[in-house]
């Protein structure tokens, strides 16, 4: 007997994430690239051919699928709504999946699967109260308060990363908006960070190995934490920012919704935890009115999303 079997996906702005559970074990995972151009059934047509390819064997005995998906989300159609971090805008997953599979789809932000993730798997098990903040392509949040998990009238209730951190800034974010967390942190919006850095530090950029290629806008995220940790005087300009920027977005997290246990996770965060967990926890200690929570890396990984798809395939708690 196999057991009970659930399809977890996690669709992201660059990669989207394929896993088969047999009783809330992954038995087998996918990667593959996000579609950039398609129209609106691009990401679910990628995701029903990815899983005939690889999982067919288990496509009568799936029960349910949960996806968590960058957004912002019309969480009751399961239709990502004009994302900034992919040029597809808007696309719908919850209606041609359930038509696909013959299944329930469950979709959430991907920052609500992560905290679902940690409450059911993760090291938040145990807390009423959770926050998990993604650093990645953008920045999110999932929040957990009193054991219930905050979503709002469409599902976006912890759109985070579109705190004003800084009200007169000239850096724009993906969005349009001007001073965001993301614009200073999310990794799309990095090299435009790097090149807003450069233009108001002329007298460093002259002496940096990535001046150059900073006041052009052509930086990537991993060479500004690499020349960052290498002492280079730019990099460290750049990446301060995102430090600073970080805090004051978590900082007023905290504040907003006064946790027990934080979780933070995202490729730009856990790739560079050396340059930024330390900085990041000490200046937000520094701004905070409530009792410090725990705040600490997620230690699901890669994987935290699918975890909280799985969550909500199964224990269904949104």
């Amino acid at each position: 007997m196999v057991g009970r079997v659930h399809l977890a996906v996690d669709v992201g702005a660059t990669w989207t994430r394929l896993a088969v559970a047999v009783n809330e074990v992954f038995v087998k995972k996918v990667v593959v690239r996000t579609p950039r151009e398609g129209g609106r059934l691009a990401v679910a047509e990628e995701v029903a051919r990815t899983f005939e390819k690889e999982f067919k064997e288990y496509r009568e005995k799936v029960e349910a699928v949960g996806i968590g998906t960058i957004g912002p989300l019309d969480m009751r159609r399961g239709v990502v709504v004009n994302t900034p971090n992919l040029p597809l805008g808007t696309f719908e997953l919850k209606r041609p999946l359930e038509d696909f599979f013959n299944r329930p789809v469950y979709v959430v932000n991907d920052a609500v699967a992560g905290v679902l993730a940690e409450k059911y798997y993760g090291e938040g098990v145990g807390y009423n109260n959770l926050v998990y903040v993604t650093i990645s392509t953008g920045v999110g949040g999932g929040v957990i308060v009193d054991g219930r998990v905050i979503l709002g009238k469409d599902g976006n209730a912890h759109e985070i990363g579109h705190i004003v951190v800084n009200y007169d800034s000239g850096l724009r974010c993906g969005c349009g908006g001007y001073g965001h967390w993301e614009a200073y942190a999310g990794g799309a919006n990095i090299p435009r960070l790097a090149k807003y850095v450069a233009e108001r530090n002329p007298s460093v950029v002259k002496v940096s190995v990535i001046g150059e290629k900073a006041a052009s806008g052509s930086l990537e995220p991993r060479e500004v934490f690499e020349a960052a940790r290498r002492g280079d005087p730019l990099g460290r300009l750049i990446v301060d920012e995102i430090i600073k920027a970080s805090a004051a977005g978590l900082a007023s997290v905290i504040n907003a919704y006064d946790p027990e246990y934080v979780s933070i996770g995202g490729s730009v965060f856990l790739h560079n935890t050396d340059l930024l967990y330390q900085p990041v926890v000490e200046i937000v200690k520094k701004n905070i009115v409530v009792r410090p929570p725990v705040i600490a890396p997620t230690k699901l990984g890669d994987d935290v999303v699918l975890y909280g798809a799985l969550a909500l395939a199964v224990y269904r708690p949104v």
